[in-house]
């Protein structure tokens, strides 16, 4: 099974004596919009810096409010310094944001580097304090008895990695399918690589149709991003809405593309059919209520 991998956001110690932080939290309601900041930057770790815009809110701001359970107008503010401050910009769609910090604060690992950094960790550490220790008898037999449990975990780890290489190796006709289609749009990397790892786990992993992940390769080589991290951002952005079929992809994305023509349309109208309209929704909105 491929690892799966971790991500994280490391503050550097000078974060907050940054100036642009300090100027933010200098503004009124600036904590609060620091907080948000943050919440963003964890938001976007799995998906290089990226936050997609999927359609649910008016705009990206009422779309973050309804995802970080923040007040809209507080997003609304934040995006606005951000951008002056060009701390964000827009690679794509005007509505998908990029925060310029992701990179240098972004950490990951895999979960099969992480049991043996813990591993390591937990060597170090009896190895650092069994000196001081042995010379008590009862610390002594625990101290042996704490080794052959590090042992038995030693072998264990390196029989669970040998088993992720051996399942990672092992070649799938949806591992097939994803690595020609790749290649088909310009994306050489090799099967035994982490970055199609990564990918073949969104199927193996996380239950998504093969179908979905060729999707998503089609939709970025027409974009003409041909990399694996925008792939990736575009599956993450998928798998958090919990879409894993081909079936439930396109009505995502068709739910999109409506409401972008239903809003378009609405700022074609005249402020007499936008009031109108605004009514009738209003009344709609009382009716299912009651």
């Amino acid at each position: 099974m491929a690892n799966k991998k971790f991500f994280w956001i490391k503050l550097k110690q000078d974060f907050f004596n940054d100036p642009y932080i300090k100027l933010l939290r200098r503004m009124a309601g600036g904590d609060t919009y620091t907080i948000i900041y943050l919440e963003m930057l964890v938001k976007s770790a799995s998906t290089d810096g990226m936050l997609y815009f999927q359609g649910a809110g008016q705009d990206i701001a009422e779309e973050l409010s309804l995802i970080l359970d923040e007040n809209v107008e507080d997003v609304r503010a934040l995006l606005a310094y951000l951008e002056a401050k060009k701390l964000i910009t827009h690679p794509e769609i005007k509505e998908d944001v990029f925060l310029v910090a992701s990179a240098d604060l972004t950490g990951s690992e895999t979960d099969s580097a992480m049991r043996m950094r813990k591993f390591r960790e937990r060597q170090t550490l009896h190895g650092n304090s069994k000196t001081s220790l042995s010379y008590v008898d009862v610390t002594d037999r625990y101290d042996k008895k704490e080794i052959e449990i590090d042992k038995e975990l030693d072998i264990e780890t390196d029989r669970e990695q040998e088993t992720d290489n051996k399942q990672s190796s092992v070649v799938t006709p949806a591992k097939t399918q994803l690595l020609n289609s790749l290649q088909d749009n310009g994306i050489f990397i090799s099967p035994n690589s982490v970055a199609f790892d990564n990918l073949i786990a969104f199927h193996e992993q996380d239950g998504m149709e093969i179908e979905v992940l060729l999707k998503a390769i089609e939709v970025a080589s027409a974009a003409g991003k041909n990399s694996v991290s925008y792939i990736n951002g575009i599956l993450n952005n998928k798998l958090s809405k919990n879409i894993l079929t081909l079936e439930q992809y396109e009505k995502d994305e068709k739910n999109w593309q409506d409401n972008q023509s239903n809003r378009q349309a609405e700022s074609d109208l005249t402020p007499e059919q936008a009031k109108w309209l605004a009514d009738r929704q209003r009344k709609r909105e009382q009716h299912a209520t009651s």
